[in-house]
């Protein structure tokens, strides 16, 4: 088996994560910038969509395929099942950031998104993934997740 199928099949390619985490920056951005809720809720549809429905459903995943691909970047391998942990907790905070968009909570829902971008910067910047080191801490204690 080629390193492209066990890619396709098992793991996550590390720079279309991290230009993923670039698009999500920048949308966060025009949020916190212009204070235009919308951009919350395409956040939270490309969250759910990625990890609930199909990557292919996702217009900043496929935006991120197709800048990767023009890029020329190759193919790196990063673990599934910890990215998958990150996204649950990205879209964790994006829901408690909508709520309290919608509750007129405005300085907690833009520290939320604050939060979730200095995440992301650090993933696109440097390939650190905060929430993907702690679920590698919850692995090293024997703490498996069972659904999420």
């Amino acid at each position: 088996m080629s390193q492209s199928q066990y890619i396709a099949k098992n793991l996550i390619c590390k720079n279309q994560s991290r230009m993923h985490a670039v698009l999500l920056v920048a949308l966060m951005a025009v949020y916190m910038l212009g204070a235009n809720t919308a951009v919350l809720y395409i956040l939270v549809y490309d969250f759910l969509m990625r990890i609930y429905m199909a990557p292919h459903m996702s217009p900043v995943y496929l935006i991120s395929t197709f800048l990767v691909k023009i890029a020329g970047l190759k193919r790196e391998a990063a673990d599934e099942n910890a990215k998958e942990f990150a996204s649950h907790v990205g879209l964790t905070l994006l829901f408690a950031a909508l709520g309290a968009e919608l509750l007129g909570e405005i300085t907690i829902a833009y520290l939320l998104v604050g939060f979730l971008s200095v995440w992301k910067i650090a993933e696109a910047t440097k390939d650190i993934c905060f929430a993907c080191r702690f679920y590698e801490l919850l692995k090293s204690r024997n703490i498996e997740l069972e659904s999420l």
